[in-house]
């Protein structure tokens, strides 16, 4: 009889634990429309950035962190000295991502196919240079306070003039 005491005993404060416990399981539904609005991306988010740029404006920031990753692009471009057997003036379209660490990838090179045939090597051209650019702050949601993916477009002018 002592013994099924002593068991009770031990068991009872389990059993009022798991009953009280259950709340913890509870789960809280937030619907998607409140998730969209929660992650959309809003003004007072910080987009990428480069130490150099931190001390601007917001506005100024991002035209200076596109300036910065536009000049990089293009001095890499130059440097691979393509030479065109026509003439022609393009404008393409780079889509780039930077990641949560600052990395940045091509995810998408829009390219006229005139400008391809002239200049076969340019999308792999692109590809190394954005290979090359150094890591930026990466962007921040600041409602939730953390490091976000973003993707953003960058329209570059390639210009060939025949070598006279």
């Amino acid at each position: 009889m002592e013994t099924k005491k002593i068991i009770i005993l031990v068991l009872f404060p389990f059993f009022v634990i798991q009953l009280s416990s259950c709340d913890l399981f509870e789960s809280t539904t937030v619907s998607s429309k409140e998730i969209k609005k929660a992650s959309s991306w809003s003004k007072k988010d910080q987009p990428p950035s480069y130490p150099e740029c931190e001390s601007l404006d917001k506005e100024e920031q991002l035209e200076c962190f596109q300036n910065i990753v536009s000049d990089l692009l293009m001095t890499t471009i130059l440097e691979a000295s393509f030479v065109a057997i026509t003439p022609f003036e393009e404008s393409i379209d780079l889509t780039l991502k930077v990641d949560k660490n600052g990395a940045f990838s091509l995810v998408e090179a829009e390219i006229p196919n005139n400008v391809l045939d002239a200049l076969p090597y340019l999308e792999s051209t692109i590809e190394d240079a954005v290979a090359k650019l150094p890591n930026a702050l990466p962007a921040t949601k600041t409602n939730v306070g953390v490091y976000v993916d973003i993707q953003f477009k960058l329209p570059i002018l390639i210009r060939a003039q025949p070598i006279e």
